[in-house]
């Protein structure tokens, strides 16, 4: 038998033959083939004199191959075992032969991988143990890993050979590296930013201003589509100069061109055109590359992005595409959030989930251009592990390290649940930083971050009940959680916030409130019932917020329905 040392095969071929030649010797096969129908159809067959010989699909036919068996064991995915019919011309006075199997072991469905194994044995591998099949079927998960991790090591070869020339060095390839690692970090810088946009308008103003400073595109327009899918409008984008403009006064019907129709049609695409003349304001300004790309809300498009290189004239790159679908995808999120505050979650969750999966990817990638010999096993145990913290990062807020919204709605929902259950009671703290804008406006954002991130961090020492949460709520806006607390809890937590927060005496020269950073806290207690939701105790302690910031800020003020201005009382 042939070694198995799948560090040392040489070639694809090379992986088969001794795949096929191991499954061979344990199942005492009389005939042999691997049949892959994914990515592509092919099939092998496999003799100790010949070694691994390719034969084609289309003739498996004539080769005696049950290929509806074959088929039907792909499609249940699971090891089929028969007896073969007798085959005739025996002669009476001579024994017949023992009775002979054919079965097909399927390959372990990777992505973009379907296939198995075809045999003919007279060893009774129906009566194997349980024991036993499992041994045999535990090789076929490594073929299936191996022919994936070959596929994949295709798929890298195949990139580098398009994107370097025979003259690229390897203080190039760091950084073209680099290069993606900037571009991706400044797509979420750039996500980090229209997150907090108030507004529609501005955040497609401030989507066009940073798709050329941050994202290398030279100009860049947005155009939105109505319900009806008939009109299109304007909104804003850039000039030949590339100076931005407000484009909103645009109204026209959608065009009928191909191009645009096309896009319209195909969700996560980036189409291109090279070589295109370049307009604006129906007026051709240019040639160069054109790339678009739609905007969608579920299977519904809503408009489309436009970008092209009038300006600096750079060449597209693959990496660019993919920035640029990825840039289409946070931003179709972000309007659907303005348009639709109940679909959030959902939206974000989908774009922190892809965008670091796309980023982890092309790490990756540029990781093996640059260590081509790294084992493929070690960058699986890498993939896995990046898997592990995105599931993390995806209830945490990446600025301040504490629970995000999403995390706060589930456990807030549960909680409600488990209170109502159990007849026990909640209380809600709804913490604002005072003047905060004015903090920004007075040390810049950098500054500002840094005191959200010092604000958490206090939060989380003052309230450390694991059955607690502390979370960010948006902006500079933080809530706690209080699972059964006692008599007097929230407001002796407000007073030791209050407290803990004076002895940090954060500066704060801006506030027309102190001359240190203060917060603002409103707070409600509730036994929830049948009649009342959740979000009603958040409602509550919001309106507790206000009495707070009515009250000259910096202070703490509980949900009081008699305090409050008609106006303010919640519906509940």
């Amino acid at each position: 038998m042939l070694e198995w040392d799948p560090e040392h095969f040489t070639s694809f071929e090379h992986l088969c033959e001794v795949t096929l030649a191991t499954i061979r010797e344990k199942t005492e096969a009389d005939r042999i083939y691997l049949w892959l129908s994914r990515p592509q159809r092919e099939l092998f067959a496999f003799d100790p004199e010949h070694g691994l010989v390719a034969m084609v699909p289309d003739h498996a036919g004539r080769l005696g191959l049950p290929i509806s068996f074959i088929e039907q064991a792909l499609a249940k995915g699971q090891l089929l075992i028969e007896l073969m019919s007798d085959a005739g011309g025996w002669q009476e006075s001579v024994e017949a032969p023992p009775t002979q199997l054919r079965a097909c072991f399927p390959l372990k469905r990777q992505q973009g991988l379907e296939g198995g194994v075809y045999l003919e044995t007279r060893r009774r591998l129906d009566r194997l143990t349980p024991r036993q099949k499992q041994g045999i079927q535990l090789l076929m998960h490594y073929l299936a890993a191996e022919l994936e991790s070959r596929m994949l090591s295709n798929l890298v070869t195949q990139e580098r050979s398009e994107r370097l020339t025979t003259q690229d060095s390897l203080a190039q390839s760091q950084a073209l590296q680099q290069s993606f690692l900037d571009l991706l970090q400044s797509l979420h810088q750039v996500g980090v930013h229209l997150s907090g946009c108030r507004g529609e308008s501005e955040l497609l103003h401030d989507a066009v201003m940073l798709a050329r400073s941050s994202l290398q595109f030279d100009r860049v327009a947005i155009f939105l589509i109505d319900a009806e899918f008939t009109t299109m409008q304007g909104s804003w984008g850039t000039n030949e100069a590339g100076e931005i403009t407000d484009e909103r006064h645009f109204v026209s019907p959608i065009p009928a061109h191909p191009v645009v129709q096309e896009a319209l049609r195909r969700k996560d695409y980036v189409l291109v055109l090279e070589d295109a003349p370049l307009y604006y304001e129906q007026q051709e300004v240019g040639r160069g590359w054109n790339a678009m790309v739609s905007l969608w809300d579920g299977d519904t498009p809503i408009g489309w992005i436009a970008a092209d290189n009038l300006l600096q004239r750079r060449p597209i790159k693959t990496y660019h595409g993919e920035i640029f679908k990825q840039f289409a995808a946070m931003l179709s999120q972000l309007l659907i959030r303005q348009r639709n505050h109940a679909a959030l979650e959902q939206f974000n969750r989908d774009l922190e989930e892809r965008v670091a999966a796309r980023t982890r990817l092309l790490a990756e990638t540029n990781e093996a251009l640059a260590q081509a010999n790294q084992a493929l096993a070690q960058a699986n145990q890498a993939l896995e592990q990046a898997n592990q913290q995105l599931a993390l990062l995806s209830m945490e807020d990446p600025l301040t390290r504490i629970a995000n919204r999403r995390q706060w709605d589930l456990t807030l929902a549960r909680e409600w649940e488990v209170a109502r259950r159990q007849q026990g009671l909640l209380a809600v703290l709804m913490i604002d930083v005072d003047e905060f804008k004015a903090y920004n406006d007075h040390f810049g954002h950098s500054k500002g971050d840094l005191c959200l991130r010092q604000v958490a961090q206090l939060l989380q020492e003052c309230e450390r009940r694991r059955t607690n949460l502390v979370a960010r709520y948006g902006g500079e806006e933080f809530v706690i959680l209080l699972c059964n607390p006692q008599p007097g809890e929230a407001e002796f937590l407000c007073q030791r916030i209050h407290h803990q927060l004076a002895r940090l005496a954060i500066p704060h020269p801006a506030s027309r409130v102190k001359t240190h950073l203060t917060v603002s806290i409103g707070f409600s207690y509730r036994a929830p019932d049948q009649e009342m939701q959740w979000e009603q105790l958040i409602e509550q302690a919001d309106q507790g917020l206000y009495l707070a910031k009515s009250a000259g800020r910096a202070c703490s003020r509980g949900f009081d329905p008699h305090a409050l201005p008609t106006e303010h009382i919640s519906t509940a």
